[in-house]
């Protein structure tokens, strides 16, 4: 699925969006996230927010409309690249860059980055598979010493994620 960011106020997109009658599933009201159905696929939409307290799956948030924010809450480099509607990009932390030198970098510490949100481990290795092809090895390291943690994630979000990994 497309995943979408957008600074426009969640409760401002459900009623845009009940108003010109496009179907939508609401996946999570107070992250501010929700699945727009177009045609046989999604689109993953979500308001752009900063975490202010993590429990190592869910985060507590308040929304901005600010680039910058929202980057500094993302896992990766290149999962913080942006592009407003005239097309210009927006890439607060060079993942661009990381892109194109097929590197998988957290944004900021990655011991940080993993208690946030253990998903994250998951998530390492399928992009260094995909994207790199290799592993960081201080990053993978740091993954490694918290494997412990993933049996805090539901069953069906590993099992997703697995999914992702393998195909």
């Amino acid at each position: 699925n497309p995943d979408l960011v957008t600074n426009i106020n969640y409760n401002q997109v459900v009623k845009c969006l009940k108003k010109s009658k496009i179907d939508f599933i609401e996946v999570g009201a107070s992250f501010g996230s929700l699945v727009i159905k177009h045609g046989a696929g999604n689109i993953d939409l979500t308001s752009m927010r900063s975490d202010f307290e993590t429990d190592g799956r869910w985060a507590k948030v308040k929304f901005t409309d600010s680039l910058e924010e929202d980057s500094k809450r993302r896992d990766f480099t290149f999962n913080s690249i942006y592009c407003d509607l005239s097309g210009v990009i927006h890439d607060p932390n060079d993942g661009v860059k990381d892109l194109k030198d097929k590197k998988v970098k957290f944004i900021g510490d990655v011991n940080d980055r993993i208690k946030e949100d253990f998903l994250r481990i998951m998530r390492f290795f399928r992009f260094s598979l995909s994207v790199s092809g290799k592993f960081n090895e201080n990053d993978l390291t740091i993954c490694n010493k918290n494997l412990i943690h993933l049996k805090k994630l539901s069953y069906e979000r590993r099992i997703e994620e697995l999914q992702k990994i393998l195909v």
